[in-house]
This record gives C-alpha cells, sequence and structure tokens, in this order.
C-alpha cells in the first residue's frame, strides 16, 4: 500500500514539475509528452475500486487529464479537449476530492465555453465557484482567484457584456486572493486583465502600467 502511494506521489510530483518547467513556459509539447506518460503510468496501476489508494489515483489522474484538456484548448483542439474534460469529471467524483471535484467542473466549464456554448458552461463554473469557497486552504483560494480571472477574461472577450469597470473589479478580486499566497502566474494573468479592460476604458497610461506589472509578476 504505501509503495502504491508514494508511486502515485511520485507520479504527481512529475506533473508539477511540466507544469512548472514547459507548461508555464509555453513548452506546451513537452508538457502534453509528460502528461501522456504519467496518465498512461497511472492506467497502467489498474488499481479497482474497493483499493484504498484509489481514490488517490483517481485524484492524480483527473489532475493530469486536467493539465492535458488546458494544452488542448490552447492548441485549438476543442473537441479533443471536451472529450478529455469528460474523462477529467468521471476520475475526480471517483476519487471523492472537493478541491479535484472543483478544478474539473472549472476545466469542464472552460471547454464549453471555448466551444462557443457559455450558457452550458457558466453553470460548471459557478458550481466550481461554491466548492472554492467552502475552504481556505491554499487550494481553495488559489481556484477561486482563477475563478475571477475567468470571469475578467470572458468579458474582456466579448462572450459577456459585462462592464470593464466590473471586470477590473473581478481582476481586484484575483489579485486579493492570489498575491498573499505568492501564486504569481495568478497575479500576472490578472493584471493582463486589467490592462485590456482600461483600454476598453479609452485609459493607456493605466493599460500601460498594467502591462508593466503583468511583466513584473510573470518573471517571479
Amino acid at each position: 500500500m504505501d509503495n502504491i502511494v508514494d508511486t502515485i506521489s511520485a507520479y504527481e510530483q512529475e506533473i508539477e514539475s511540466a507544469l512548472e518547467s514547459y507548461e508555464q513556459n509555453e513548452k506546451l509539447g513537452e508538457a502534453l509528452q509528460v502528461y501522456q506518460t504519467v496518465e498512461s503510468r497511472l492506467l497502467d496501476l489498474d488499481l479497482p475500486p474497493d483499493h484504498p489508494a484509489y481514490p488517490r489515483m483517481q485524484a492524480v489522474l483527473a489532475y493530469c487529464l486536467l493539465r492535458e484538456g488546458n494544452i488542448l484548448r490552447q492548441s485549438g483542439q476543442t473537441q479533443e479537449a471536451m472529450q478529455m474534460s469528460e474523462r477529467e469529471i468521471s476520475a475526480a467524483r471517483n476519487s471523492g476530492d472537493d478541491i479535484t471535484i472543483a478544478r474539473s467542473l472549472m476545466s469542464y466549464g472552460t471547454t464549453l465555453i471555448g466551444q462557443g456554448n457559455l450558457d452550458g458552461g457558466m453553470p460548471s463554473i459557478e458550481e466550481a465557484r461554491h466548492h472554492f469557497e467552502s475552504g481556505d486552504s491554499y487550494d481553495h483560494r488559489q481556484g477561486l482567484g482563477w475563478y475571477w480571472i475567468l470571469r475578467a477574461d470572458i468579458a474582456n472577450a466579448g462572450l459577456q457584456e459585462i462592464d470593464p469597470t466590473e471586470v477590473l473589479a473581478f481582476a481586484d478580486n484575483a489579485i486579493a486572493i492570489l498575491e498573499p499566497i505568492e501564486n504569481w502566474p495568478g497575479v500576472s494573468r490578472a493584471y493582463a486583465a486589467r490592462a485590456v479592460a482600461h483600454e476598453s476604458l479609452a485609459d493607456p497610461a493605466a493599460a500601460d502600467a498594467d502591462r508593466e506589472n503583468q511583466g513584473t509578476y510573470s518573471q517571479r
């Protein structure tokens, strides 16, 4: 039992390392290759549902599929990303873990929205928000911060008719949540959203200041 749990934890660390070394540095092909390899290794464990390590394995599998789906979305492979999200949701529910389920709901909702199905995607996004607001751990705070970034990005993309001043509030919510936990990629992304909103408000000086902050935080 301990050996299997240690093995699953090692696989999870491989995902984290690929996220930091490749995905966050826009080396999407390299990241995807690692994620696909980890997915195969997790499935090769072939744990039955009554195995004590099964929920843990399903949680890491869901996280792996989340990362794969994120890259597929960025690469424009929306149908493949949808299929990945459906598998991810199944694994997350099998894990029984609140954060894992919330992340999967966020991923699934994002995929639907990326396909132009805003009405189908927003309920999943809002359900994810409910899960993230239910606790105060790092993962809960991180998820809630990225929820607000997603709301800002949806508005900036013109998918919802929301006043730019409200978008600024969304981004500020994200910064207030993510800066104390030092989630610098999220803070950088929130400043990018602020810059777009300021451009919509015809305030280039404020937009330039936001872009400068975006660059500063992206290097941390």
